[in-house]
């Protein structure tokens, strides 16, 4: 192991060296075990795919990262704008990182509330090691070094010191949560969301994914958790450990349509949310049609308040969030879908509405998905989807004739814990 002598400065914690990058088995694709007693599938002759919209379920996997081995240590990140913190200023901002200062815990992660030198309170989430961390990092502050948006979460610095193990990120701290704890009443203090600001949440989220997308960045982790709250319940998108930057996988991309066409898909590692993964992101196969396809789960649960992992008995049938939503609405019975704890009135119109763009935001087909930004002039009224409704309607009407879901094993108790495959939080 190489030593480097410096002189030390007893009032900061010693600069990391810039060692060697993960070992590429850590990016190679995480095998994911199909667990066949819970998942719904369209059964045929010559083949039998899993159903648009349906849940998958995967059986828990194994540590497919391997073992975290002493001697291997995190690459730094370029700090470009961003602050680098020291382990001591981190820990006089959040007291020793007491437990009354926890705000959050993810599948890597624990989120504290911190109060900096100068004043500025700050959401300060300290990652556990594990072999993905250096990539989660990088992409973090890279993304951070890019990026200022209004509806996206600023990046205001990060902690890297191995000789204290200590992997921190440094946030502006959003007071209303996340939009998560909101849906699943775990935030009591905070108060239920009228549909006012349900739309408000929507279009600033789409706002802030489409901005992602202009810059060629895809998200791959879009979900309620992941999207922040601020004093006036503006959507920030937050948790940019799993992005994958476009133009840095340019070798491992594959045109559909045109050459180099937006609709282009890039080979990558399998990472994400069950729930909020589109089939193709299970092989390693993303677009900006991913995030388009989380976006679409995370409306209909922004609408209905259920989670993506619920499904419901209906006429004798077991369905799951998109297709409970499109026999609701087919049936003129949409109001059973809405939140019982959104409270006031709500604009069926809009609400309608809203539930279309969701459905064809989570079509089986990544080509027929719309762009964000499209969803972004489709909220606010300036465009219609119309055109794309009517074809999504002839696709459902063919589909129709096909054998029924085989849902008989379906258990809204089987979904796996979201965090299993998520990167950062």
């Amino acid at each position: 192991m190489p030593f480097k002598f410096s002189t030390i400065n007893l009032t900061e914690d010693p600069p990391d060296f810039d060692l060697h990058s993960p070992p590429a088995s850590w990016s190679s694709t995480i095998c994911l075990p199909l667990n066949s007693a819970g998942c719904s599938f369209i059964k045929s002759k010559t083949s039998c795919q899993v159903a648009a919209g349906a849940s998958l379920r995967l059986a828990k996997p194994a540590s497919n990262f391997g073992c975290w081995s002493p001697s291997e240590s995190i690459q730094c990140p370029e700090e470009g704008r961003l602050k680098r913190f020291t382990v001591r200023e981190l820990k006089v901002a959040t007291n020793d990182f007491s437990e009354t200062k926890k705000v959050g815990k993810g599948g890597f992660s624990c989120v504290y509330e911190g109060l900096l030198g100068n004043g500025s309170r700050v959401a300060i989430k300290r990652l556990t090691r594990h072999p993905a961390l250096g990539l989660i990092l990088r992409a973090e502050v890279k993304l951070g070094n890019m990026i200022w948006h209004r509806n996206l979460l600023p990046v205001h610095g990060f902690c890297l010191s191995s000789k204290h193990g200590e992997y921190t990120l440094v946030y502006t701290f959003m007071v209303n949560g996340s939009l998560d704890s909101l849906l699943r009443g775990q935030s009591t203090k905070k108060p239920s969301l009228d549909w006012p600001t349900r739309k408000k949440i929507a279009i600033g989220a789409a706002r802030g994914i489409s901005h992602l997308h202009d810059l060629r960045i895809i998200h791959r982790d879009i979900k309620p958790a992941n999207i922040l709250l601020d004093e006036d319940f503006e959507a920030r998108i937050g948790d940019f450990g799993l992005a994958l930057f476009m133009d840095d996988h340019k070798e491992k991309a594959v045109s559909v349509g045109e050459p180099n066409g937006e609709d282009a898909y890039f080979i990558s590692s399998t990472m994400g949310t069950i729930g909020y993964m589109d089939l193709g992101s299970f092989s390693g196969r993303y677009s900006v049609k991913s995030d388009v396809y989380g976006f679409g789960m995370t409306l209909l649960e922004l609408i209905s308040g259920r989670s993506v992992c619920e499904t419901t008995c209906l006429d004798g049938n077991e369905l799951v969030l998109p297709q409970l939503a499109h026999a609701l609405l087919k049936n003129e019975k949409l109001e059973t879908l809405v939140d019982t704890n959104m409270p006031g009135g709500y604009n069926e119109s809009e609400v309608e509405k809203t539930v279309r763009l969701a459905l064809l935001c989570t079509q089986f087909n990544p080509i027929k998905r719309p762009y964000m930004a499209e969803a972004v002039l489709y909220l606010r009224g300036i465009i219609s989807l119309e055109e794309r409704w009517e074809e999504y309607q002839t696709d459902a009407t063919m589909q129709s004739g096909k054998p029924n879901l085989d849902s008989s094993s379906s258990d809204s108790t089987s979904c796996h814990s979201e965090e299993e495959l998520s990167g950062g939080g």
